[in-house]
């Protein structure tokens, strides 16, 4: 894989770079001046004959690699709503040198994009592999936080309250056949949900999905629930998976006008522009454990509302008390809303950092102290912390001198 080519200004001297095959080429100066990385013409985008509303996963694993990696410290003004700016501070020169270094030298595996937003603007952008500007990439799990994010829309759209987080689920499915459900599922709230803690466990780790082609909708929830052990306090531990965010994406689809899928459409992610592709589980209702597609400067704007209280712009497009719980570092680390609530070291200091992870490397994460949202996307096998990392060691830092 080739480097970049990077011209270079400081005051009135123009320094010309030759581009040299294999190699990686930074021109350095003696005089702080912001790089002037490739020109905006060449950012990467999709070959004009794919649609970015049809990026599954499976068709995102046939897109050819990059030639040469994309990295700008001015990103293109695409008038997409995203304010743009300038990567300047001091070590603006040695960080991006040293994080195309590290890239090309595979430590953080397979990283596809790198963006960075603070103080209102977006001023870092990086593609490099399968990483294209206007082509969703797979969020995983971030597909579990962005479900979180549509229930903080329905609560600020007031088709439901925050204080109903303490109500059973299945006071908000009509349909359910009370007298037919296992012991303790009238206990389920959705904050139980939104924690991971529902109880709700089965014959094995499958059962669920093996319904999802028989039952629809809440007649897929009337079969999760008859079949599960009895819901007890003891059994309200926290597990990971899929059906906890189901169910909130479940009630979402009950209360909306249309459907879950309209909802999202119109309410959240049309709300910010945003391209994505967003699968059905097999019952009907949106994917919830995983399942959507967005482009990095979608993930970016969902992370910026995070930061801003639920602000986009100059609209309030999600609850701002519910987002004060899920940025709330008073509940200690974990995972809390659909969110992980995390300290993390960059420059040999702690940060608090909220954020959505998905496996294989995705990562839409806000540090509230430092006013940073920070997005990447990669296509990892395992190896999810090493995105994260790439921003901890070489971009964060900049800001806590």
């Amino acid at each position: 894989m080739s480097s970049p080519r990077i011209v270079a200004k400081a005051l009135e001297i123009q320094i010309a770079s030759t581009r040299i095959t294999g190699t990686l080429q930074l021109v350095l100066l003696a005089i702080a001046a912001p790089l002037a990385l490739l020109p905006a013409s060449e950012l990467p985008r999709l070959p004009s004959d794919l649609s970015p509303r049809v990026q599954t996963y499976a068709e995102q694993q046939k897109l050819p690699y990059l030639a040469e990696p994309y990295v700008s410290n001015a990103p293109e003004d695409l008038g997409d709503g995203l304010p743009v700016g300038t990567l300047t501070v001091p070590g603006t020169d040695k960080a991006i040198k040293a994080l195309l270094n590290d890239d090309k030298a595979g430590k953080y595996s397979n990283l596809d994009s790198i963006l960075l937003w603070k103080d209102g603007r977006l001023i870092f952008e990086m593609y490099n592999r399968r990483g294209r500007v206007d082509g969703p990439h797979y969020a995983m799990s971030i597909t579990k936080t962005l479900t979180s994010m549509t229930l903080a829309r329905a609560i600020q759209r007031g088709l439901l309250k925050v204080n109903d987080l303490d109500k059973p689920v299945i006071s908000f499915m009509p349909e359910i056949d009370r007298s037919r459900i296992r012991a303790g599922v009238e206990t389920i709230t959705l904050r139980d949900a939104l924690s991971m803690k529902s109880g709700l466990r089965f014959p094995d780790k499958n059962f669920a999905r093996t319904l999802g082609g028989k039952y629809q909708r809440q007649k897929f929830f009337q079969a999760l629930f008859e079949n599960t052990e009895p819901v007890t306090l003891g059994a309200k531990q926290y597990k990971y998976t899929g059906t906890d965010p189901s169910m909130i994406m479940m009630i979402v689809d009950i209360l909306a006008p249309g459907t879950a899928q309209d909802f999202i459409a119109r309410e959240v992610a049309g709300k910010v522009g945003a391209v994505y592709h967003w699968d059905n589980q097999p019952c009907g209702l949106p994917k919830c454990g995983a399942g959507s597609s967005f482009t990095a400067r979608s993930l970016l704007k969902f992370g910026i509302m995070l930061i801003q209280g639920g602000r986009y712009g100059n609209e309030q497009l999600l609850s701002a008390d519910y987002l004060k719980l899920v940025m709330s570092s008073q509940q200690g680390e974990g995972y809390f809303y659909h969110f992980h609530n995390r300290q993390k070291k960059a420059a040999g200091r702690r940060v608090h950092m909220v954020s959505g992870i998905g496996a294989g490397g995705q990562y839409m994460a806000a540090f509230p102290a430092l006013n940073i949202v920070a997005v990447a996307t990669a296509h990892n096998k395992g190896k999810i912390g090493l995105p994260l990392q790439a921003i901890l060691e070489h971009l964060v830092p900049l800001f806590m001198k």
